[in-house]
């Protein structure tokens, strides 16, 4: 009997959740639209990756408006690739905003990411640093 993809959804994201009962692989996108640091931006996206004890399988960042569409960034195709083909189940990034940010494209990428067993994890901003 074939599981629907919600059931395997389910069961990845469970299994990403607690570690168990296999390491987890995921990707790890950023959009840089702003005046951060590419390098300090993935460094986070894989520190927090690697505290939830997932194994980050690629790294990728984009640097465009972020109101730019998905298809028009050079590193996105790949990211898609790699959860269409199963090669990770998991995508970390900062924030929706940088994945989709009108409210249609949100609803068009979570429509395509429920047809997946994968799931993403939005972990937030690099904390920033002061300088004394």
């Amino acid at each position: 009997m074939n599981q629907s993809p919600y059931t395997a959804r389910r069961r990845n994201i469970a299994n990403a959740s607690s570690g168990f009962p296999e390491r987890v692989n995921v990707v790890a996108y950023a959009l840089v639209h702003d005046s951060s640091s590419p390098d300090a931006v993935l460094s986070h996206l894989r520190a927090q990756a690697e505290a939830r004890d997932w194994i980050v399988h690629s790294t990728f960042f984009d640097v465009a408006d972020i109101t730019s569409n998905r298809t028009d960034r050079q590193f996105w195709p790949k990211v898609e690739r790699l959860l269409q083909d199963r090669d990770v189940t998991g995508l970390v990034a900062r924030c929706e905003d940088e994945i989709a940010f009108y409210p249609p494209s949100k609803e068009q990428f979570r429509g395509w990411l429920l047809e997946r067993p994968a799931f993403v994890e939005y972990v937030g901003e690099p904390p920033s640093r002061t300088v004394r």
